[in-house]
């Protein structure tokens, strides 16, 4: 059915049509495609006529955007010289590395699967036994100390659950090595951890060396442990207490599945969203991914492991010898083996861990270069497309997951193409004005009205395009290594608790610095053509407009690359329930505002400020909906009022010192222990907006970053130059 309806769709599109027609028949599709698309919102798809609408609306912007391909390959490629027809070819074919990503991203979401939570037996007996596996290798204490304990909390029968932790840290090779400082350091860590896992009744692992990465690790632990069923978790990753509640029944309703992945949830931004001030206020960038495209690949069963918040059958892993190593993306090349075996996975749309991001745009550059690495030798190792075994479904999502990270490509050509013909007079595309009204204008509209159709529940229009603009200069150099050698990547750790004493610029920021140049004297030399060089001037107009889209994506680059403070390292997220001050004999009742594991934010009537002048010692009490209760100790740290609250921060400690492990595990299970909590936070910022007011957000942070950016700059430039406080932190402050 898909493959005729394809076919006839490109049929259609290659019909030849009078510029008059072609400009009236873009014209009723874009209409009815804006007809279309409040119905098919509304409807959605979980009906016939919800589908159909879906249908229609996709099939109608994949039909425009096809036509104007066609035109683009037979009217419009540039003949002038050899050097035009190559820039212009190279033009033509990122556009059409674009429209190859479009068009599977659609298929891929043609419809997204929720899936429901698959219920346990009432006898325990039945239920399969799970080993908890967490993988580290250069975490603090504090921080893995905060993952054990939630994994501890986790509701399932003690005795089918055995909780690890897997010391990369602290192997043999790492506590033998020559460097003396860095041989201390390790021998460290190892009774430090064997310590903290010994208080938790936990156990812990290492091994003699360091190989294979993450993967090597978790495949040194798999011959030493003996559960049914294995939930990996990443270091910073505290699960919540339903997480196998919600994931292990799908195991006992189908003995073919290999895999249950739920969303990775992030209570801290990314370092773009922390230094344009977005976390919270739009969806994260992640998140097209975890809520959109994973419900697409589930109902194609081709959702695949992510590395970390998954279930995985232990006897499945043991058939495929542990989790593949030929890839720095063992995750994702571990499941594109069991798929091609038969096996099926699961997806379960619930966070049910909340972690942490890269703090740094360094750090973000390092995560991404390893996931581009990766997806790019599992396209060029294990292609998709040859893989027996698979469906061809499965086959076009794998495809469609490991392409995409090859966008810097052609995010670098729509940079440097309209340079070319400004400073050049280079031909890129050979067109008047109607025939862009007719085809070009239309396709673009038609693609904001996809994609916003398609994702803008969890992406606002432009986000995308700015992140590849952001990335894509560093990116570049990693995906053509990994093309030319394909083994030769090696497993990057992505550093997580970085903290920074101040603003800083990111030292990556001259490559931006130099394009942002460029393309300003790109504009300036076209400036010029308009008034000097007749008989251009469509194409100078367009190719102008082109260019200063470029130069706000790069703008917005700059706000990105100011590395804003970032001083705490646990972080704190919202939580609002009942609480109550002791304070002189009496209780003074009041709200908590927000959390972390090593202090509360609490808000009281602002009458009470007298009663709590001097007072620095003293207790909380906090009652969650469900009726549990904490009461803790507090250090009072900071007090504010104005006319309607009194805001007090408290810190998680007592006189005598820190507080003991059972109130610890109290406050990890009270904070980070509910789903629903992570489930209220990630609906509140997964809001559709429309194509329109997220052009006026963006347009609004990348401006008023950009500025900020240029005065620091400035001030830079006045005084003596400060280094930036950067470093990795190994306890809590």
């Amino acid at each position: 059915m898909i493959a005729l309806t394809s076919l006839g769709l490109l049929a259609l599109a290659a019909m030849p049509l009078a510029l008059r027609d072609q400009l009236l028949l873009a014209a009723a599709l874009l209409v009815a495609m804006l007809s279309l698309r409040p119905a098919a919102l509304r409807q959605l798809y979980v009906s016939n006529l919800g589908l159909l609408l879906r249908f229609l609306l996709l099939t109608l912007g994949l039909f425009i955007s096809t036509r104007y391909l066609l035109w683009r390959l037979l009217y419009t490629l540039p003949t002038d010289t050899g050097l035009d027809f190559v820039l212009g070819l190279a033009l033509y074919l990122g556009e059409v590395f674009a429209f190859a990503i479009l068009v599977l991203g659609v298929f891929v979401s043609l419809r997204p699967m929720t899936r429901s939570v698959a219920p346990l037996p009432d006898d325990e007996s039945c239920w399969p036994s799970v080993d908890v596996l967490i993988p580290s290798y250069n975490e603090s204490a504090e921080l893995l100390e905060t993952t054990l304990l939630g994994a501890r909390n986790i509701d399932y029968p003690r005795e089918k659950l055995t909780i690890y932790l897997l010391d990369d840290g602290g192997t043999l090779e790492k506590r033998h090595q020559r460097d003396p400082e860095r041989r201390r350091a390790a021998q460290q860590r190892h009774r430090q951890l064997m310590a903290l896992c010994e208080r938790l009744n936990l156990r812990y692992l290492t091994r003699e060396r360091n190989h294979s990465a993450k993967a090597g690790n978790l495949n040194d632990a798999l011959p030493k442990i003996q559960g049914d069923l294995v939930l990996i978790l990443d270091a910073d990753h505290v699960p919540t207490r339903d997480i196998l509640h919600n994931t292990v029944g799908w195991f006992l309703r189908n003995p073919k599945l290999f895999l249950v992945q739920t969303p990775h949830f992030f209570l801290s931004p990314d370092p773009i969203e922390k230094n344009l001030a977005t976390f919270q206020q739009m969806p994260s960038e992640q998140e097209m991914f975890y809520t959109n495209i994973q419900r697409g690949l589930d109902f194609w069963n081709a959702s695949f492991f992510c590395g970390s918040a998954a279930v995985l059958r232990r006897s499945c892993l043991d058939e495929v010898g542990g989790l593949a190593g030929d890839t720095i993306t063992e995750d994702a090349e571990t499941a594109l083996e069991l798929h091609r075996r038969g096996y099926d996975s699961a997806y379960i749309w619930r966070p049910m861990i909340a972690g942490l991001q890269p703090e740094t745009f360094s750090s973000l550059v390092t995560q991404r270069a390893r996931w581009a690495q990766g997806m790019t030798q599992l396209l060029l190792l294990k292609n998709p497309l040859r893989a027996a075994g698979m469906r061809w479904w499965q086959r076009l999502c794998y495809l469609n997951s490991m392409l995409f990270w090859w966008f810097p490509f052609a995010r670098l050509v729509f940079l440097f193409a309209p340079l070319a013909y400004l400073f050049f007079g280079l031909g890129i595309f050979d067109a008047d004005f109607i025939e862009l009204l007719a085809y070009m204008i239309p396709h673009l509209i038609g693609v904001l009205i996809l994609i916003d159709y398609l994702y803008g529940n969890a992406r606002w229009s432009f986000v995308s395009e700015f992140y590849e603009t952001a990335l894509s200069l560093f990116l570049i150099k990693p995906l053509i290594t990994v093309i030319r050698k394909p083994r030769a990547p090696h497993f990057a750790v992505t550093a997580k608790g970085e903290v920074a004493g101040q603003d800083f610029i990111s030292p990556l920021v001259r490559p931006i610095y130099w394009l942002l140049a460029l393309t300003l004297a790109g504009i300036l030399a076209g400036v010029l053509r308009v008034t000097l060089v007749p008989g251009s001037l469509v194409t100078d107009l367009v190719t102008l407009f082109w260019a200063s889209l470029n130069l706000l994506l790069l703008a917005g680059a700059l706000g990105a690359l100011l590395e804003r403070q970032q001083r705490r390292v646990t972080p704190r997220f919202p939580f609002a329930v009942q609480a109550s001050l002791y304070c002189a004999g009496d209780w003074i009742a009041g709200r908590t505002s927000d959390l972390s594991v090593e202090g509360v934010g609490l808000v009281l009537d602002p009458s009470e400020r007298e009663r709590l002048a001097g007072l620095r010692w003293t207790r909380i009490s906090m009652t969650v909906p469900d009726g549990e209760s904490l009461e803790l100790s507090v250090e009072l740290v900071d007090m504010q009022t104005d006319e309607r609250s009194l805001r007090l921060g408290c810190r998680f400690a007592t006189p005598e010192g820190q507080l003991t492990t059972a109130e610890k595990a109290a406050v990890v299970r009270l904070g980070y222990g509910n789903s629903d909590q992570w489930r209220a936070m990630l609906l509140a910022r997964n809001r559709r907006v429309g194509i329109v007011p997220a052009f006026r957000s963006m347009l609004d942070l990348v401006l008023r970053r950009a500025l900020a950016h240029l005065l620091c700059v400035i001030r830079r430039s006045r005084r003596r130059p400060v280094q930036p406080l950067v470093e990795p932190i190994s306890r809590s402050v």
